[in-house]
């Protein structure tokens, strides 16, 4: 049983998957390789911007589903003859949990930098509605 010492989280009844999974995340800890960028360009496009030195384009693959978008990289084997190798080429899978309505536009991969866009695409009937006042009063007409 997880009790809740917080004022805030002991408002809300019936959360308990939320909580637990807000506390798991809390615990986590992300590798931070690749290192990533997201932008907010305005309120309904977004970008995420991961810097990929070292691979090609045909090395990524991205994909969407349910609510998650994952990128994953392996590059092919290069079995040169470095002295050094200081540019990490490791293979990664990196997940991005997508807020509800979000879609994936298009990738570019240009220069290293792997750039995903993404825009908040709401339905028409989520969207908030105007509601206009009358003022005309209007007659009820009782069923029988």
């Amino acid at each position: 049983m997880t009790l809740f010492t917080t004022p805030m989280a002991r408002q809300f009844v019936g959360f308990d998957s939320l909580f637990d999974e807000l506390n798991k995340l809390s615990d986590r800890k992300e590798p931070n390789y690749p290192a990533y960028n997201i932008a907010k360009d305005d309120d309904e496009h977004y970008r995420i911007e991961i810097a990929l030195a070292g691979f090609a384009a045909t090395d990524i693959s991205i994909q969407t589903e349910k609510g998650m978008l994952t990128i994953e990289a392996q590059k092919a084997d290069d079995s040169g003859n470095y002295i050094h190798q200081g540019i990490a080429a490791r293979a990664f899978s990196k997940m991005f949990r997508l807020a509800e309505y979000m879609k994936v536009d298009d990738a570019q991969f240009v220069d290293g930098i792997l750039t995903i866009f993404l825009h908040r695409e709401i339905p028409e009937a989520d969207k908030p509605k105007q509601i206009s006042i009358s003022t005309k009063q209007k007659k009820l007409i009782k069923a029988a």
